[in-house]
């Protein structure tokens, strides 16, 4: 029995990378989850491959999750077929944006639409059913980009910054509900097909270089790095914890909480 065991969850953007290594965590747990993604090939994919060791508890959803007709889809889904939803994690969110101040308010709407607004947007729809359950997690993926001045575009930083303040206000107003709240924000984590991933392509050395000189640890984080800290937040252990945000990045933020 895992300590996820009976719970139903659902990750969005989880057919790759940090979203991928949280399912894959929650089911060793002994979890009910729901992949989501796009993209119908990469999440067919993931979806066989978790099926192989967990057919009965791995559900796929396809479909755009900026958009809360989607997402309210998802939602009623989920609840028509397991009957609670226990565990989300508002995981949507790219780093590729602009450089520099002088910046296009399109670029401005779309970082704030991918790494803030489908976030709030996830757990607005799931809070519409874990508040009359009186019992729900959620979980955001933010970025140490959020907490501290990094070489990072100033919209994303911005978004993720929001997204932090948005944890922390609301998991004060659901608290009361048996809801808890909770961030995560990674460093630089490395898996195909990601930023680090790309940048370690165009150019090893400088990207080495930066590591080495930046995170105390000189190395990368891994998306199972962030799994195993979701599931700890995900489960019964960590139930006094809401209204916080964990920092994982090799030791790379300078400032004191």
């Amino acid at each position: 029995m895992g300590q996820l065991s009976g719970k139903v969850a659902v990750i969005s953007g989880s057919s790759r990378g940090i979203g991928r290594s949280i399912a894959w965590g929650f089911l060793e747990e002994g979890a009910v989850v729901y992949i989501t993604g796009r993209d119908p090939d990469p999440l067919n994919n993931t979806l066989k491959d978790f099926q192989k060791e967990h057919p009965e508890s791995v559900r796929s959803f396809c479909g755009d999750l900026t958009s809360t007709k989607t997402v309210r889809e998802l939602v009623t889904t989920i609840w028509g077929r397991d009957g609670h939803l226990d565990i989300a994690v508002a995981n949507i969110g790219s780093g590729r944006s602009k450089p520099g101040w002088d910046i296009e308010d399109s670029i401005w709407q779309e970082c704030m639409e991918k790494n803030f607004f489908t976030s709030v947007i996830l757990s607005r729809e799931c809070l519409k059913v874990m508040t009359p359950a009186r019992s729900g997690n959620i979980i955001f993926i933010s970025s140490i980009a959020g907490c501290e001045v990094i070489s990072a575009p100033v919209p994303y930083a911005a978004a993720k910054s929001a997204l932090l303040s948005y944890m922390k206000y609301t998991a004060h107003l659901v608290g009361g509900e048996g809801i808890r709240m909770n961030a995560i924000s990674p460093g630089n984590i490395l898996f195909d097909g990601g930023t680090w991933s790309k940048k370690l392509k165009e150019d090893p050395e400088l990207v080495n270089t930066y590591i080495n000189e930046n995170v105390p640890s000189q190395k990368f984080g891994t998306p199972d790095d962030v799994a195993r800290l979701a599931c700890f937040l995900a489960s019964d252990q960590s139930s006094f914890v809401t209204g916080a945000n964990f920092i994982i990045d090799g030791g790379q933020m300078r400032r004191v909480l």
